[in-house]
């Protein structure tokens, strides 16, 4: 990716913004993306979990199926307690710190 297709990214959030959901404990975020392999991108930040930064949960190939996989991320989430959640961009999975 080049470097000004990166500054997109920064400076257009909103439109690339396809739905952001936030809870008391997580907030879940699925964007449009321009440096991945697949273009939209599904995240959350969850309290407890790598110091309140965003964990990559994974990619969708459209709008749709990206739309599809937030609400089921959210839903899962919602209803399940997690001691660990893994970041699969980078291959790591993270604790929580309050257990």
């Amino acid at each position: 990716m080049s470097f000004f297709g990166f500054l997109d990214m920064m400076t257009n959030y909103e439109e690339r913004l396809v739905k952001k959901t936030r809870t008391e404990k997580f907030t879940v975020d699925t964007a449009l993306v321009t440096d991945r392999h697949m273009p939209y991108e599904t995240a959350i930040k969850y309290d407890g979990f790598r110091n309140g930064n965003w964990i990559v949960l994974g990619w969708r190939e459209t709008k749709e199926e990206a739309k599809k996989f937030h609400d089921e991320i959210v839903e899962f989430y919602k209803t399940h307690d997690v001691d660990s959640i893994t970041d699969v961009f980078e291959a790591k999975t993270f604790r929580r710190k309050d257990k």
